[in-house]
């Protein structure tokens, strides 16, 4: 199978929404083992992560805005070019979320999903005009996910400083 099969084949199966849904809860198990600075979990995790957009079967239908905001990454990615510049700025995500959480900031680290997750639909927009609202779900409910569980661990971090000083 060629390159640009492959490219179609995954890209297909990535049109469903749940490969979308699937990623922010990727990205929590991650900052979890950077957190517990384990690179095992988190290579296996990342390696999940990037598989995970051929999981689920083609949709029988099509979001046409979804459609379009994958054919323009899917161009990306078909440039030699691009996809080095892509794929380079994804890992740049990555690596600098893992070392946030590594050294456990977790603020820090909830900024850089915060700004991640925000910057793809403004990127979205940006490059692929109102097609770019297509991921609007899954960010919304990344951020509500990300946020609510780094909500919570910051509040028990900061009970259990409160407890130590008292």
């Amino acid at each position: 199978m060629e390159f640009h099969q492959l490219l179609d084949w995954a890209f297909q199966r990535h049109l469903n929404p749940l490969s979308w849904y699937i990623r922010p809860i990727f990205l929590i198990v991650l900052a979890f083992f950077a957190y517990k600075r384990n690179w095992k979990g988190m290579m296996i995790t990342f390696l999940l992560m990037m598989s995970s957009m051929v999981w689920f079967p083609a949709p029988k239908t099509i979001n046409p805005q979804m459609e379009a905001v994958l054919d323009y990454e899917k161009m990306l990615l078909s440039d030699p070019g691009s996809a080095v510049f892509t794929l380079a700025f994804m890992m740049a995500f990555v690596v600098s979320m893992g070392v946030a959480f590594w050294k456990h900031s977790f603020k820090i680290g909830l900024v850089i999903l915060n700004v991640t997750l925000i910057g793809k639909v403004v990127l979205s927009l940006m490059l692929t005009g109102d097609n770019g609202w297509a991921p609007i779900g899954n960010t919304l409910f990344g951020l509500l996910l990300v946020n609510g569980i780094g909500l919570v661990l910051l509040r028990l971090q900061n009970k259990q400083r409160w407890t130590k000083i008292h």
